[in-house]
């Protein structure tokens, strides 16, 4: 049976292409090449039924759209056991806390386990809309980033669970040690981010870029005996962009600590891995409308970071 999902035009949207106005509505982890061939394959229809082959086509609000991708082959990855804690599980989707040093899934080049490979071996039900290599997930943190992440255990948990990310519906905090200090108290990072033209695994501020959007407020600061300054912020998503948090940051100059990508003298704080921590999620459950919030405590790295602040 194929994957149906239905798609509702809103006045955010109007005037947007096809495939941009699916891509937003399906989500970050459904490339805009896969929604392009699903077009080109004839597999997107309008309210009257017929079929759409343009992914330049111009929406307007009021107008539904039927996705009906065939169903993909079984999935070939192997199943790896793995430490992944639980913090919360319903019939439609679980919320999990991904470890450090895990990447959410695969990616070119990388071999190394990834937290799909642990999903796979520890639950058998995962969505696979996202993709034949990235069963259930959702939405991703980087390699590096702890924290909380929601994983989807079927097709319709995905679109809905998506839905409320493209209507920015879930709330996203963030905590992280960054260098320096930052200008105000709080305040909001409004540039966009884009691929770096030369450093292909780095983002980068560019007038090019997609809206990015982050405000943050500083928590605690501090100063080692060597004069150097660090900050503790929230950091609270707008919009959800590749490395945002990190590149948003070290385009003020104050990159997060233990950033091997984005900061120079990252190698000083090696032993905490990267201080950057998914801690808050709040929604309203989709199929129940109920208010789920999770919270998570700093891990023990970041408590030692502190207490050793002082000699660096």
């Amino acid at each position: 049976m194929n994957l149906e999902l239905h798609a509702e035009v809103n006045a955010d949207s109007d005037g947007s292409r096809l495939d941009r106005f699916l891509k937003d509505f399906l989500g970050d982890e459904i490339s805009r090449a896969s929604i392009q061939h699903w077009i080109d394959s004839g597999w997107v229809k309008d309210g009257n039924g017929k079929i759409l082959l343009k992914s330049s086509y111009k929406v307007s609000p009021g107008e539904n759209f039927l996705i009906s991708v065939p169903p993909k082959p079984p999935l070939n990855l192997t199943p790896v056991k793995m430490e992944i804690e639980v913090l919360k599980e319903t019939p439609h989707y679980l919320i999990i806390r991904k470890p450090a040093g895990i990447a959410s899934h695969s990616g070119p080049g990388d071999r190394s386990a990834t937290l799909v490979n642990g999903l796979l071996y520890k639950f058998k039900e995962l969505s696979s809309v996202g993709g034949e290599a990235r069963p259930g997930i959702v939405h991703r943190l980087d390699k590096p980033t702890e924290g909380i992440m929601i994983v989807a255990k079927n097709d319709q948990a995905h679109a809905k669970l998506s839905e409320l990310f493209r209507r920015r519906d879930i709330t996203k905090k963030y905590l992280a040690w960054v260098q320096g200090t930052l200008p105000e108290g709080e305040g909001t990072i409004d540039r966009p981010i884009g691929r770096h033209p030369v450093e292909r695994l780095k983002m980068t501020v560019t007038p090019k870029g997609r809206a990015s959007v982050t405000h943050y407020r500083i928590l605690k600061t501090a100063v080692s005996k060597n004069g150097r300054k660090f900050s503790l912020i929230e950091a609270d998503l707008e919009t959800g962009r590749t490395h945002q948090i990190r590149v948003h940051f070290q385009s003020l100059r104050c990159p997060v600590v233990g950033d091997l990508l984005y900061s120079r003298n990252a190698a000083l704080f090696e032993n905490y891995g990267l201080l950057l921590l998914s801690y808050l999620l709040e929604f309203k459950d989709p199929f129940t409308g109920e208010e789920v919030q999770i919270v998570l405590d700093p891990p023990q790295r970041f408590e030692n970071f502190e207490s050793n602040l002082e000699n660096f």
